[in-house]
């Protein structure tokens, strides 16, 4: 059995506990919901690492949720996870098969289901991408779907940064759809529903979300310079950012606006801001684009065990294969070998190859959205395909 009876114990005794810390911490607020015993899918916006807590802290009973299989390559702490809560993994960026069995099994033992539909963390505050695959996995449990919602966490903990600011973060469960509203939608009117409840703007909560790093790191979001359109020129510095080649400069606020006396710059969101760069890039003759970065570690990655540190050196992207070279070797990637690219964490760059698996890491400041961007486009020109997804 997958559903144990120390689950519900550990969830009983730790959410009381659990509940008062993040209160504290981060000012999370959320009733705490009582669900029918039967079974559930729990569907929520992805913003942070913490948003399983934030959801599970919001129901009397435990939830098993489908998480990347980076999770539980974690020394001793993957064991303890696994022993506790046994969320269930699954391959970042790939079809994995293993999750909807696994998930079939939980709903047969009585357990709940908690998934993030974009199944990455949001770069620009807004919903991400989800996949219609998730309305074919919501009538293939055929159970009610919880639609949760988490607001704030863009203004605490955003993705772009590693620093956590002062505000407040809010829970809510914002629609349950029985078993035959689900079934009697289809899979496009049931993505349209979650697509509509999920969606959130902290930008519009109009709360200050307080710190002295606001906007460092924002160069792990944006690569493209909007006023100058070059490349790679964007830097950041305390609650500021700007381009170092036309000298522009933008304060990212408390409540999550940009402000600058400079009329060149045109936004007020990252959202915004984030739009204009992928749009930009898909009309820009990226065929002829090469991107690098110094400092750049290789590690190789196995289920289960300790990650392997390969090389460090230089890593560039090109149309035909993505390679990291330094003073102890190189590494080359065709990007035809390539099954996919991801984002994990902060900005480690995923390389899924059919049976292996690459990290790429860099400094908090490494911009990985680019290189998955640019892949993205490639293999979606290479296949004939023009999709508005660029893999997150």
């Amino acid at each position: 059995m997958w559903v144990k009876r120390r689950h519900k114990i550990f969830h009983k005794l730790a959410r009381r506990i659990a509940y008062c810390i993040f209160r504290l911490k981060y000012r999370f607020r959320s009733k705490l919901y009582k669900l029918p015993k039967e079974p559930h899918l729990i569907l929520f916006n992805h913003v942070s690492n913490l948003d399983p807590v934030f959801v599970g802290l919001s129901f009397t009973r435990p939830t098993y949720f489908i998480a990347n299989e980076d999770l539980f390559n974690i020394p001793y702490v993957s064991k303890i996870l696994n022993y506790l809560v046994a969320p269930i993994p699954k391959q970042k960026s790939v079809r994995d098969s293993s999750a909807i069995r696994t998930s079939l099994k939980i709903i047969k033992e009585g357990g709940n289901i908690g998934v993030a539909p974009e199944g990455n963390r949001t770069y620009s505050g807004s919903l991400g991408f989800i996949d219609i695959a998730i309305s074919k996995f919501a009538k293939l449990l055929k159970v009610p779907v919880v639609l949760y919602s988490i607001k704030g966490v863009f203004g605490v903990n955003p993705r772009f940064s590693i620093d956590i600011r002062k505000g407040k973060i809010f829970g809510k469960v914002e629609r349950i759809l029985t078993v035959e509203e689900v079934k009697t939608l289809s899979n496009e009117e049931l993505l349209e529903v979650i697509k509509t409840t999920l969606t959130v703007d902290d930008s519009k909560l109009d709360l200050p979300y307080k710190g002295k790093k606001r906007a460092e790191e924002l160069e792990s979001v944006f690569y493209l310079c909007p006023v100058c359109q070059q490349f790679h020129t964007i830097y950041s510095k305390g609650n500021y950012f700007g381009c170092g080649n036309c000298g522009y400069q933008v304060e990212y606020t408390e409540k999550l606006l940009f402000e600058s006396d400079d009329d060149r710059f045109k936004f007020k969101t990252i959202k915004e801001y984030y739009q204009f760069q992928i749009e930009y890039l898909k009309k820009y003759p990226y065929q002829g684009l090469t991107y690098s970065d110094d400092n750049i570690v290789l590690v190789k990655a196995f289920m289960h065990q300790k990650r392997e540190k390969l090389l460090k050196g230089r890593l560039s992207l090109n149309k035909e294969r993505l390679l990291i070279d330094g003073v102890d070797g190189k590494r080359e990637f065709l990007l035809e070998e390539i099954v996919s690219l991801a984002i994990v964490y902060h900005n480690t760059l995923i390389v899924n190859l059919r049976d292996e698996k690459y990290h790429l890491q860099g400094d908090s400041k490494f911009n990985a959205l680019k290189y998955l961007h640019l892949y993205t486009l490639i293999k979606n020109e290479t296949k004939g395909e023009e999709d508005e997804f660029l893999g997150i």
